[in-house]
């Protein structure tokens, strides 16, 4: 059996963000493959179709190795004239999840969106390992006490997947 990976993008890049730093993806790909023996690392985002410097980041995350798994961002207008622009990936996440579940005996997280306290219930249920990996400070609190010990604090990897720099590779 196989370790698959579900990273929610949104979750990863605000975690770290807000934390001051960014993330190498390389550096994620090397640690999640060596670390985890990863077979499967999935990317959930979305993609403005007018952004090509989105295009270009999403063109070397397949060339690293990513599954990709991208929505079309949509705009929603606020009450006060302001925008929020979202791509709501979570049900596609939950989706990929379920439907693998046949195919992996230990499954990573990158997310502490409450809203998958359900899924990852059932991931435990049937006896998988599961390990989350996010921003502690923005994690639900019921996903660090379902994983426990198994919660990853985002943070801790810094030094490990930092990304140094506007290195041309």
């Amino acid at each position: 059996m196989a370790t698959y990976v579900y990273i929610d993008a949104s979750n990863i890049i605000y975690g770290t963000r807000d934390e001051g730093w960014k993330v190498d993806f390389r550096k994620l790909f090397k640690y999640l493959s060596e670390r985890y023996k990863a077979r499967k690392i999935y990317y959930f985002a979305g993609i403005d179709g007018k952004n090509e410097k989105q295009k270009k980041f999403y063109k070397l995350l397949g060339r690293i190795g990513y599954n990709l798994v991208l929505k079309p961002v949509k705009i929603y207008n606020q009450p006060d004239g302001s925008k929020v622009r979202k791509a709501n990936c979570d049900v596609d996440l939950t989706f990929y999840a379920m439907r693998d579940l046949l195919k992996y005996n230990k499954v990573i997280f990158f997310s502490g969106d409450g809203d998958f306290e359900i899924l990852l219930k059932h991931i435990l249920m049937l006896k998988k390992k599961l390990v989350v990996i996010a921003n502690g400070k923005r994690t639900a609190r019921e996903i660090k006490l379902l994983v426990n010990q198994n919660f990853i604090d985002l943070g801790s990897l810094r030094k490990i997947i930092e990304f140094k720099g506007n290195k041309k590779r």
